[in-house]
């Protein structure tokens, strides 16, 4: 991925935060929360939501480098992204996984998510927004297949960490937490050279 391509999708996820601000905003509502606050304030809630979106990013982390170290379409989908990444300074990548989350979260999570609650109930709002989740992660190679899977079930879960808390500060950290996490497994392999191949199961 080249700086200029980088550049250009920090300013696509800024123009979806902002697009998912106004649009909330619009409707008389927040992207920032919805529902009951944990602990009665959002004073309380807000902390308590990073802590737990924290910990759910990092569970998820964990069993992506087990997933990596064994299976084979585990190391092939590091490998495609590693190869994908190539090139682009570390400060820029990381700038990119953040600037990521923040965009995805607040589009996904903080207005589309409450506005498909209505119409389609939470189960069939998570659902769909999931989908679209995927979608938006569709495979340049077939290595990258697991990827567009995996990013439908990060979808829920990162659904399921809003409804619990009600701030979409929850998904945000943990959405935050895997992009980093993994961004340093993909630099920590390429600065290796050879990467390491699947272990036996």
């Amino acid at each position: 991925m080249s700086s200029p391509r980088v550049t250009a999708a920090r300013f696509v996820y800024a123009g979806s935060a902002a697009l998912a601000v106004g649009w909330r905003h619009a409707l008389g509502a927040s992207a920032l929360h919805d529902g009951a606050p944990l602990g009665g304030t959002h004073a309380i809630a807000l902390p308590l939501a990073l802590s737990v979106g924290a910990l759910g990013g990092v569970a998820v982390t964990a069993l992506s480098r087990v997933i990596v170290r064994r299976t084979a379409w585990g190391a092939a989908m590091r490998d495609a992204l590693a190869e994908g990444l190539a090139g682009v300074p570390a400060e820029r990548l990381a700038g990119l996984a953040l600037a990521a989350a923040v965009g995805e979260e607040f589009l996904f999570r903080g207005a589309l998510l409450p506005t498909l609650t209505g119409p389609l109930g939470f189960g069939g709002a998570a659902l769909a927004t999931s989908v679209l989740f995927g979608l938006l992660h569709l495979p340049s190679t077939p290595a990258l297949r697991p990827w567009t899977a995996s990013a439908m079930v990060m979808g829920l879960l990162f659904a399921l960490l809003y409804r619990l808390t009600g701030e979409v500060a929850a998904p945000l950290a943990a959405h935050a937490v895997i992009n980093l996490e993994n961004l340093d497994l993909l630099r920590a392999e390429r600065a290796r050279g050879a990467p390491e191949g699947p272990r036996p199961a």
